[in-house]
């Protein structure tokens, strides 16, 4: 996870642990975790609240390195 990332939860007044995906592994853009610090804000649930950026950002949620490619048929 990258300090920026890290930086946005602090500055929210969380614990970097309040939205990180399990296992940390840096996957997620900061956009995304800006926006799921937003609902955690509202009160949703860590993995109610990746599941809406997840479907509403698509592939900009996730980063360019760690995105999957589909073979197409």
């Amino acid at each position: 996870m990258s300090k920026e990332i890290a930086e946005a939860y602090h500055k929210a007044g969380m614990p970097v642990t309040a939205g990180a995906p399990k296992g940390g592994k840096g996957l997620h853009t900061l956009r995304a975790h800006k926006a799921v610090i937003n609902y955690l804000k509202k009160g949703v649930p860590r993995n109610e609240a990746w599941k809406r950026v997840i479907g509403g950002m698509g592939k900009n949620a996730v980063k360019k390195s760690h995105q999957r490619t589909t073979a197409t048929d």
